[in-house]
């Protein structure tokens, strides 16, 4: 894998403090708190309905906590959301590619909409991406014709086109073979390598470097 290691420009520490969410009159999660640094990776846990994914919509800033507040290179992402949303790059349970485009057309299409939110677009390499992503063989190939672990590789193959520092991955394990594992295993490893930050929900344990790892338990 061939993913690039010159670190980003934007990187900054991103963290939570004291997050709290209700759901029908009773608390989901109280008192979430955590810190990253670039280079570090959060490994949220949970059982199912814990609230994994409404603490990772809320790091996006798709949710708003009841109490808490996200924060971003010192300051409320509510006070920068453009700019934070510029180095933010989000997969979650649904892939979110066109079923009835090719991989190349939906790299092309994503290629697209990160140079529009990009401050400096860096020139984009789609088929050095689908060479890091094993999907080369499958460039003209339509995206409902692949399996459902290519279809999760193409949707994180997004995440390398839009060169942003901050990734959030909801279960992007999942469909995976073992050796899409190792892929995106890399692929996360060489992002942190670049002071990128991530934070992942997996029923599964990741071979990353532990030293950039921190874990979070909402169970």
């Amino acid at each position: 894998m061939e993913i690039e290691s010159q670190p980003y420009s934007q990187a900054a520490r991103l963290g939570a403090e004291n997050l709290c969410v209700e759901k029908q009159d009773r608390w989901l999660f109280q008192n979430i708190t955590f810190q990253l640094e670039p280079g570090e990776m959060l490994h949220l846990r949970g059982t199912n309905g814990s609230g994994k994914t409404t603490l990772l919509r809320i790091v996006c800033g798709l949710t708003n906590a009841d109490q808490g507040e996200i924060n971003w290179a010192g300051k409320s992402i509510k006070q920068q959301r453009d700019e934070y949303h510029s180095q933010l790059s989000y997969v979650g349970h649904s892939d979110g590619i066109k079923q009835d485009l090719s991989v190349t057309e939906n790299l092309k299409v994503a290629a697209v909409l990160a140079r529009g939110k990009q401050q400096t677009p860096k020139p984009i390499d789609i088929d050095q991406t689908l060479r890091d992503m094993g999907l080369n063989k499958k460039k003209d190939t339509f995206a409902h014709d692949l399996s459902a672990g290519q279809r999760r590789r193409l949707a994180l193959a997004r995440c390398l086109l839009n060169d942003t520092s901050i990734w959030i991955l909801d279960e992007p394990l999942t469909a995976l073979d073992k050796h899409g594992v190792e892929i995106v295993e890399n692929m996360i490893s060489a992002h942190l390598h670049r002071n990128g930050m991530a934070i992942v929900t997996s029923h599964q344990e990741l071979t990353i470097n532990k030293d950039r790892c921190k874990d979070l338990d909402l169970s």
